[in-house]
């Protein structure tokens, strides 16, 4: 059976990978630069790199099914696997010498999405520990009043990739980036102080005007921000 998927966007080329980097503006990836030497500069052990969704993966057609899944590398060894079709897209990860993780699916916020090709991967001193992967739902002018009211929601999902129980994969919140100026920089927040460790038997965090930011959530649950 395949995972539930978000409603795809026309903006799928043919092998259902999307283009995003017309959707997010040039200043929004320059922030996610800049925000990840701010916080590199407050702990030299955390840090980020930068993979791409292109022409490195390996795409193919789920037999008797209009879905494509595209195989793409990651960082350190893991893979990026990226399942398109005509309900949308959805993530999951693997690494040598373990299986694939369940496929992760964006909030649903409108009536077409896909992925952004540019996956932020954070790093302390044993390597990547959570990405940060951004989805961007379309929706055409009749359903807009549907869907928040915005044409184009964007999601930063974080999903941690050593949580408990090894190499355990699972998403850990879904950051509202669609008016958020500082959204990269809350994701970097989530990923460092929450994804190592995370269980993944709990439900993600959405992190928006209700829960803005670590702290709001640290004194959701009754306990005080590390540090």
């Amino acid at each position: 059976m395949s995972p539930h998927i978000e409603p795809v966007s026309w903006r799928f080329n043919v092998g259902g990978i999307m283009r995003q980097s017309q959707i997010v503006s040039a200043s929004l990836l320059a922030l996610s630069m800049v925000g990840g030497g701010a916080i590199a500069a407050q702990d030299e052990a955390l840090n980020s790199q930068y993979t791409q969704i292109d022409e490195a993966c390996v795409q193919s057609q789920l037999p008797d099914e209009p879905v494509y899944e595209a195989v793409c590398p990651g960082l350190g060894g893991w893979m990026v696997h990226i399942l398109s079709g005509e309900h949308g897209s959805a993530s999951a990860y693997a690494r040598p010498g373990n299986a694939r993780s369940e496929y992760i699916n964006a909030p649903t916020r409108g009536l077409f999405g896909g992925f952004h090709d540019v996956i932020e991967w954070r790093l302390d001193a044993d390597g990547a520990f959570a990405t940060i992967h951004r989805y961007v739902h379309y929706n055409t002018p009749d359903v807009v009043e549907f869907y928040e009211g915005i044409e184009e929601p964007n999601t930063l999902i974080v999903t941690a990739l050593a949580a408990e129980g090894g190499y355990t994969v699972c998403p850990v919140a879904f950051v509202d980036a669609s008016v958020w100026p500082d959204a990269n920089l809350i994701a970097r927040a989530v990923a460092d102080e929450l994804a190592r460790g995370w269980d993944c038997g709990n439900e993600p965090v959405l992190f928006n005007d209700a829960m803005p930011d670590v702290e709001s959530y640290f004194v959701s649950l009754g306990r005080k921000r590390a540090g």
